[in-house]
């Protein structure tokens, strides 16, 4: 089965991150594929040089990304002593999907993938969560007890027709398709469409070089998805509602400059936690953070977050 060493796209990503988060030959991460069910899910796993921390965070990508687009975050954390993995989840990066599969698979997977990783490990498991990535971690905070904390950069509930509108590339798409691909499912759920015309992909980062190396990554920006997973995401209902939340803390990463999923369109959902909470706001950052000062804020409030948790 390949690995990304075969692959060039993440390799010109590199460029754009700070040096201290980058890929190197003495941090690159371990990369195996976790069998589970019909699917071989590849994960990159980051591990400490120093002595690990008693936390694990398990980093979540959304739609059009992969496990590996969160290496500046793996090689990051894992430089402070926190051993990070990334899967990619089905339908993109290594992780193939054959047949369409609805994002219901990647909520049940990654429910498995948190029991699984805690009978390794006594250490604490901590979901984090970027893009779409931020409500699939809630979504199985939700249903997992053995989840300890969130860090995440949005909470979009992609129920609401103004998420769908606003996630959307048009008001074509945001409008009728989730009411066209959910009445006539028997049909659609088996089209694949490319990603790129369903969403707003010149806002996925705040640099426009960055994006179009993006638009080049066939196992991610560049790749296609069934229409099964949109009219999945926009009817899955969480096991809890926020305002019946109250598992473990929240921390939320919000980019200053999002242009996909800003700060409005995760606060109505916050604001109804009935847990822990925090907002820390990424100055200069985008859709995808890469910017500094915001990535130094992110560092020093997940640090901060993280250590809490491990002296509770």
């Amino acid at each position: 089965m390949k690995t990304y060493l075969e692959i060039d796209s993440w390799k010109n990503f590199q460029p754009y991150f700070p040096e201290e988060w980058r890929i190197n030959d003495h941090n690159y991460p371990d990369e195996y594929y976790w069998e589970w069910g019909k699917y071989h899910v590849h994960i990159d796993c980051f591990k400490p040089k120093k002595k690990s921390k008693k936390i694990k965070l398990i980093l979540l990508h959304g739609g059009g990304g992969n496990g590996r687009l969160l290496s500046p975050i793996g090689v990051c954390f894992s430089s402070m002593g926190f051993e990070c993995i990334a899967p990619d989840l089905p339908g993109f990066g290594l992780t193939k999907s054959d047949e369409p599969n609805s994002y219901y698979t990647w909520i049940d997977l990654v429910n498995d993938l948190i029991n699984y990783e805690s009978k390794k490990t006594d250490s604490q498991i901590v979901l984090c969560g970027i893009s779409l990535g931020g409500m699939l971690a809630y979504q199985v905070a939700a249903l997992n007890d053995n989840v300890s904390g969130l860090i995440v950069t949005s909470l979009a509930d992609t129920r609401e027709k103004s998420v769908q509108l606003g996630l959307s590339k048009n008001k074509f798409f945001g409008s009728f398709s989730p009411f066209l691909i959910d009445k006539f499912s028997s049909v659609t759920d088996n089209i694949k469409i490319p990603i790129k015309l369903t969403t707003k992909m010149w806002a996925m980062a705040n640099n426009a070089k960055f994006v179009k190396e993006l638009k080049k990554d066939k196992v991610g920006s560049g790749s296609w998805v069934y229409l099964k997973f949109f009219r999945t995401l926009f009817e899955a209902n969480p096991n809890l509602e926020p305002e019946h939340f109250n598992k473990c803390p929240l921390l939320f990463l919000q980019p200053e400059k999002d242009h996909i999923i800003p700060w409005s369109m995760s606060k109505r959902f916050y604001e109804k936690l009935d847990c822990q909470k925090n907002v820390i706001i990424l100055e200069n950052c985008g859709h995808i953070p890469m910017e500094k000062p915001g990535l130094d804020q992110m560092k020093i409030g997940a640090l901060n977050f993280l250590e809490k948790l491990e002296n509770k």
